[in-house]
């Protein structure tokens, strides 16, 4: 079978490594779940840091005000398009939020030079006939590449290790597209259980000589199992949490080249 999208993605690989049933009923079957209200800020969030930095570029930079506006105006918007399991209230997440962003514009964005935001890169993966399609948070002046998370406690070394594979596509899409060298790559983590004592973390990796090589091969992987529509299920400790935890019950058997059953 051919690709869902005819693209593969950072979300795409993640998903089928993390569950290969779970990617067949999001991207197959396309079934629609509801989303977390930490999915739902996190989204938000990032489409503000966009907002804010696409305004530095042209000189015009939103002060405090304007820019907790504009929050309040796309978080009312966003929590209406689709269902949310809130495991807070909505006013404890909006509060959040506005901390988030005042954190930001202290902390964070004077220190930030952007080049390019939400960039939107696809380059064709050699001896595949499949392109690779990712976009970038921030790419800055001296080239360096910035993903930024929200979260509510600082990552540890496995959770860096788990994300690393995401920041390595973004720095092989600019490689491949702009023939640049990027230094390195960067996660800015905003953290916080609530709306007090928002703190951040910036983890700097300098990738290794050897690592898009790996990272290709785990693509060609996951391409491979999807064309032979492989799909089964992992079961682990996370299926507690899995959205589709009561359709998965009535899956009893996977198989190459036939349909799930």
């Amino acid at each position: 079978m051919s690709l869902p999208k005819d693209y593969i993605s950072y979300n795409q690989i993640k998903l089928y490594k993390t569950c290969p049933l779970k990617y067949y009923f999001t991207y197959i079957e396309k079934i629609q779940t509801p989303i977390s209200d930490k999915i739902l800020l996190g989204s938000v969030f990032h489409s503000i840091i966009e907002y804010y930095l696409n305004k530095k570029i042209e000189s015009k930079e939103p002060d405090n005000g304007n820019l907790i506006d504009v929050f309040l105006e796309k978080y009312e918007l966003a929590k209406n398009e689709r269902k949310v399991v809130w495991t807070s209230s909505s006013d404890e997440v909006k509060k959040r939020g506005i901390a988030f962003v005042k954190y930001f514009l202290k902390e964070m964005a004077n220190f930030i030079n952007p080049l390019m935001v939400e960039k939107e890169l696809e380059v064709e993966l050699p001896n595949r006939g499949v392109n690779l399609r990712g976009i970038i948070d921030l790419v800055e002046k001296d080239f360096s590449i910035t993903d930024f998370k929200t979260t509510t406690s600082k990552w540890s070394k496995s959770r860096v290790n788990s994300s690393y594979l995401q920041i390595l596509i973004y720095k092989y899409l600019f490689e491949k597209s702009f023939c640049n060298t990027i230094p390195e790559v960067k996660f800015k983590i905003i953290y916080s259980k609530n709306h007090r004592n928002i703190n951040h973390q910036e983890i700097n990796i300098k990738p290794k000589e050897n690592d898009i090589e790996k990272m290709l091969e785990q693509i060609d992987y996951v391409i491979e199992n999807i064309d032979d529509a492989f799909f089964y299920k992992n079961e682990s400790y996370m299926c507690n949490f899995c959205e589709f935890k009561y359709m998965c019950k009535d899956f009893k058997s996977v198989k190459r080249d036939e349909k799930v059953i």
